[in-house]
């Protein structure tokens, strides 16, 4: 019984961490659209976008090691050996690197936001794919 509730604590983790995810890309992306008019961001913002980018990439590498942890240890599966976790370890490398881009702007390399958006929005993407197709392997 434990272990059936443990096999659904990924994709809970997983949900929250999509929504933290469109978050975080809605305050990138209205900085974006403040940018490209030459208008100062709001600077609510970019404080919660650079607060909440971080935690949001911690929360998917933890999301995709509970998500391999429960696979092979809880339902005895080989490790990555569905789509749905193939995918999920990309969507967590590139949330990794906006997180590296990220830090790299904060510290003033203003030429990456480009970057940096069209990674979190192929990211964002990613993730959600991964969502829906690890709807089907629920139990």
């Amino acid at each position: 019984m434990a272990s059936e509730l443990l096999i659904y604590l990924h994709p809970l983790l997983g949900t929250v961490t999509l929504l933290f995810a469109l978050v975080v890309f809605r305050d990138g992306f209205a900085q974006r659209k403040q940018r490209l008019r030459r208008i100062p961001a709001p600077a609510s913002t970019r404080v919660r976008h650079v607060k909440l980018g971080p935690v949001t990439a911690a929360l998917f590498c933890f999301s995709w090691i509970i998500g391999l942890c429960s696979a092979v240890l809880l339902r005895k599966w080989e490790p990555l050996a569905t789509f749905h976790g193939k995918l999920a370890l990309l969507t967590t490398l590139l949330f990794l690197i906006m997180w590296w881009l990220g830090r790299r702007l904060v510290a003033n390399e203003k030429q990456l936001a480009g970057t940096h958006g069209l990674l979190g929005l192929l990211a964002l993407f990613a993730g959600g794919l991964t969502g829906v197709l690890g709807l089907s392997l629920l139990p």
